[in-house]
């Protein structure tokens, strides 16, 4: 059979010059994908590389926001900016927000294009794309030598404890939405630390140790078949911290707080209802001034649209779901019925009263670094006379102990006038 195909070979020069053009063709061919497939090779083998596009709605902003805090992608002349709502909720208008004092941040990253950088001791490029189909994706890819990818995971968990810090660091308030029966977040405002708020020996402790064993106990509940929920009532006179107490825990645990009025016509018993059934997770729900709803019950005030057991569901907690923490204040609690906030209702009651002597040096401490000056103030500025509030306003003006006492002697008339505004 060869020698027959080298005689035909032999015989048509036309045929064997056609067979070595293919032949020729196909190896042109062959060696034209030789660079593509070794730089794929190369690539797969030798470059790591980690991509990530804006379908992922929780890593992609995430990374681009971490991109804003290292200097070495800021510098990059080719950038884009995302600006992020600090106070942004579904029902708030970015007037409304600035009103309110609130200031949208400028986050800046690299753009859409290719770029080059060295970022933690180690050379990195960065490709940005979008790409435009039945919807807009955009897609950012970055790599680096070598195949260990624990460089691109710890770029990944930084990225994502830094929004996850953004976030705990900041406690988020919920008001009822004007619009539906929803909640709407408000704002974000900056955590409070505990021991910012100075209250009498214990009382902090007490009541931060109560919500931590009610948050561990839920298997113990459920054993028992008693509902999941707790209450808290913080009485005392105007300006003793009971609101900031409630802001201090939410933000050492890390919990949202909701914050419910029930004097306001815009709260019904239906819409309380709906409120308790979507109040977000890890919540507390706090309902000031409780003794306002009383009053302008009793003189039969059109503007309250909360019935007695609209109030009494929202506290025995009907519609709301496992978990849930309702924190009441009041300046006045003989103005409450006894039976809206018996056992079982409210679990936990603290009195929050004016300052002690113990208070008012830990206060002055507070403001001023010196012990020995902390007890002489202590001494010289009367005891269960002045809410923390009162002691918290003087300071702020006082340069010295002196000055600080020279604040809290006042004349008769003076006092009058304080305590007014305080009732």
């Amino acid at each position: 059979m060869i020698e027959s195909l080298q005689s035909v070979f032999a015989s048509s020069p036309l045929l064997s010059g056609g067979t070595t053009l293919a032949v020729i063709g196909i190896l042109a061919m062959w060696l034209r994908e030789v660079p593509a497939k070794g730089a794929a090779w190369a690539k797969h083998f030798l470059v790591t590389t980690l991509t990530v596009d804006s379908r992922d709605e929780l890593m992609f902003p995430a990374l681009v926001e971490y991109m804003d805090s290292r200097d070495v992608l800021r510098r990059i002349n080719n950038f884009t900016v995302r600006t992020v709502r600090q106070q942004s909720s579904t029902y708030q208008s970015l007037q409304d927000e600035l009103q309110q004092g609130g200031r949208p941040a400028a986050l800046f990253s690299p753009g859409e294009g290719f770029h080059l950088f060295v970022l933690d001791g180690r050379l990195m490029w960065m490709k940005r794309e979008v790409q435009v189909a039945a919807v807009v994706v955009e897609k950012i890819t970055l790599s680096t030598f070598g195949r260990d990818k624990r460089l691109l995971e710890a770029i990944v968990h930084a990225a994502m404890n830094h929004r996850i810090e953004r976030e705990l660091n900041r406690i988020a308030v919920y008001v009822p939405s004007p619009y539906n029966n929803e909640w709407t977040r408000a704002r974000l405002g900056n955590n409070r630390k505990l021991d910012s708020v100075v209250l009498k020996a214990g009382q902090r402790e007490a009541v931060l140790a109560d919500l931590e064993r009610f948050f561990a106990a839920r298997e113990r509940y459920e054993t028992l078949g008693i509902p999941w929920r707790r209450g808290y009532l913080l009485y005392g006179p105007p300006g003793t911290g009971k609101t900031s107490l409630v802001t201090a825990l939410a933000s050492e645990l890390s919990l949202n707080v909701c914050v419910l009025s029930l004097a306001s016509p815009n709260v019904t018993d239906e819409k309380i209802g709906n409120l308790l059934a979507s109040v977000p997770r890890r919540s507390v729900i706090l309902i000031e001034d409780v003794d306002a709803f009383f009053q302008a019950r009793s003189k039969a005030d059109t503007g309250v649209r909360v019935s007695y057991s609209g109030f009494i569901n929202a506290l025995d907690g009907v519609a709301a779901h496992e978990g849930s923490v309702v924190f009441l204040t009041t300046n006045h609690p003989q103005l409450i019925d006894e039976a809206a906030i018996r056992s079982g209702r409210v679990d936990f009651r603290m009195e929050l009263g004016l300052c002690d002597a113990s208070q008012l040096e830990r206060m002055f401490r507070k403001f001023f670094d010196d012990g020995t000056a902390a007890a002489r103030f202590a001494c010289a500025v009367a005891a269960d006379r002045w809410s923390p509030a009162q002691v918290q306003e003087r300071l702020l003006k006082a340069a010295n102990v002196d000055e600080a006492i020279g604040l809290f002697v006042e004349s008769p008339l003076a006092e009058t006038v304080e305590l007014r505004r305080a009732a």
